[in-house]
């Protein structure tokens, strides 16, 4: 029995056919939204200028509205997560936001800031990423599309400490007597 081996022609169009679905999967995948972090946007400005991308984190500060647009913080940092008043653990002192301008009616889905009374919401953002937005003022910003709520805002409980007072008036009360006491000891005796 004679094998068959297929046309030399049939396995080069077979190989256009792969490279061509390669390349074709490659640019779409590059210009396809692609969740970051602030922090990569920060690094990788370049890279990510002018590309959809997805950042979550939450909204903090307050809402600007600007005509049909609004502006929001949104920051990714451990705290926006977690706060330390939650048990979260220190994570420095810098905190990554992001600017972000979208359309007024998306921006008013926002409805908790997060600041020291409140945990914002928790979003999901769609948009361009601009490295230096000549539309405004060469910011570099998210020209949101879309937001979404992933997770709603809510109070921060910051319970009083009755301790920390009972220990600063006594602390208090023992500098007050200490320097009466100085103070009749350097007194001319009369």
């Amino acid at each position: 029995m004679k094998r068959s081996t297929p046309h030399p022609l049939l396995w080069l169009a077979a190989l256009v056919l792969a490279a061509a679905s390669f390349a074709l999967s490659s640019v779409a995948a590059r210009g396809a939204e692609s969740q970051v972090t602030v922090q990569e946007l920060v690094e990788k400005a370049q890279e990510y200028d002018g590309r959809e991308v997805v950042v979550e984190g939450e909204v903090v500060g307050d809402v600007m509205m600007r005509g049909e647009e609004a502006w929001i913080t949104v920051n990714d940092d451990p705290y926006s997560r977690r706060s330390l008043e939650e048990g979260g653990e220190f994570a420095g002192l810098s905190n990554y936001g992001i600017g972000v301008v979208l359309p007024r009616a998306e921006a008013e889905k926002v409805k908790v800031l997060g600041g020291y009374k409140h945990h914002g919401d928790r979003v999901r953002v769609r948009g361009i990423f601009h490295r230096a937005d000549r539309e405004h003022g060469g910011d570099t910003d998210i020209e949101g599309v879309s937001l979404e709520v992933v997770k709603p805002g809510y109070p921060i409980p910051h319970p009083f400490s009755y301790g920390k007072l009972a220990v600063a008036l006594a602390l208090s009360a023992a500098a007050f007597l200490g320097s009466r006491l100085l103070k009749r000891r350097s007194a001319p005796a009369s």
